[in-house]
């Protein structure tokens, strides 16, 4: 009876692999496979263990593992291969960038442990898993039972179109420009989002500069309407003081301005002068003059503190108005709100020039 004989595995060594030994894994207690030069194939039956050695052979270079693959779980499970590297520039590179020991062969060893750690190690060097993936990636293609439906994939075809065409040269150029398009694609985006925000910031700064504009307060304005509504505001009560004030000085039972007159005339009287009458007699002269002036002044003050409704209205509002502003701005007098105003007409102009 003829029996099927079928290759589900290939592998495609960029380098000779020229032995592959294996110790406690899966059902291989330990094997040593030693390969010629040129065009090896392993053929068997289904369950004939091929599988397992493609495996291994995955193992030692960088595919996941744990102790599920050790053959007997109370000792380590070991996958060593060796190569002849026939790119020896671009592996010398390899070992040169990891500080690895250069030799005539490259010797690969995984070791996992009953606990399911692993070791990886090149030339008896321990190195990481990500290490031992880049120099499979210039040692093996490993091609698997299901890797033909990468025939389907838009990607795998292009690279043999690619492959086949002879554009490698033309593809880097491609790729080059579309990374520089790419670039150039998120740096304008990156300045249309920068210009978007400055626009609104712009917006912004023009309602606050048009709102301060509109206000059109002078300097101290807030402050002086805000003293002048509290006379407004006391206005009855003032005139009243200042009504009794002036009265008390020049009329009344009592007035002061007659007495200190009264004053005056009794010391014109006197024929005999002591020392420093004569100067005592001008000052009080000159505080008659001083208090009539000061009567009259509170006489024009009294009749210059008039009700105005309209004018309590229009300071009311004008400081309504300074006080949300001032709130807004966090500053504290007319002053500062109109160096704000300054500061956002100079910022508008300057981007108005920008533009």
């Amino acid at each position: 009876m003829v029996r099927l004989i079928r290759v589900i595995r290939v592998a495609y060594f960029r380098s000779m692999l020229s032995k592959l030994h294996i110790r406690n894994y899966a059902i291989i207690d330990e094997l040593t496979i030693e390969f010629q030069p040129g065009f090896n194939i392993i053929t068997g039956e289904t369950g004939a263990g091929k599988s397992i050695l493609m495996g291994a052979l995955g193992l030692v270079l960088g595919d996941r593992a744990d102790s599920a693959v050790l053959f007997t779980s109370t000792e380590k499970c070991v996958v060593e291969a060796s190569f002849q590297p026939t790119d020896k520039a671009a592996m010398r590179a390899l070992l040169q960038a990891n500080d690895l020991d250069e030799d005539n062969q490259l010797v690969v060893r995984r070791e996992i442990s009953t606990a399911g750690k692993s070791r990886s190690f090149i030339n008896d060097t321990p190195v990481t898993l990500q290490v031992l993936r880049q120099f499979a990636g210039i040692l093996v293609d490993l091609h698997r039972q299901f890797d033909t439906l990468e025939l389907g994939e838009d990607d795998f075809q292009r690279k043999v179109i690619d492959a086949l065409a002879g554009t490698a040269t033309l593809l880097q150029q491609y790729q080059q420009h579309y990374q520089s398009f790419a670039q150039a694609q998120s740096t304008l985006q990156q300045l249309q989002a920068q210009q978007q925000q400055a626009s609104k910031e712009y917006d912004y700064h023009r309602f606050l500069f048009t709102e301060l504009e509109e206000a059109n307060f002078s300097p101290n304005e807030i402050e002086e309407a805000e003293t002048e509504l509290q006379v407004l505001s006391n206005a009855e009560s003032i005139k009243q003081v200042l009504a009794t004030a002036a009265f008390t000085m020049q009329n009344g039972d009592a007035p002061v301005t007659v007495q200190v007159k009264t004053v005056v005339q009794q010391l014109q009287q006197l024929k005999t002068r002591p020392d420093g009458l004569d100067a005592l007699q001008e000052r009080l002269q000159s505080a008659l003059v001083e208090l009539k002036d000061i009567a009259a002044e509170l006489e024009s003050l009294e009749e210059n503190v008039q009700m105005d409704a309209e004018r309590l209205a229009h300071l009311s509002d004008r400081i309504n108005i300074g006080n949300k502003l001032l709130k807004k701005h966090n500053v504290l007098t007319t002053n500062e709100l109109l160096v704000i105003q300054q500061e956002l007409d100079a910022s508008l102009q300057a981007c108005y020039q920008f533009e």
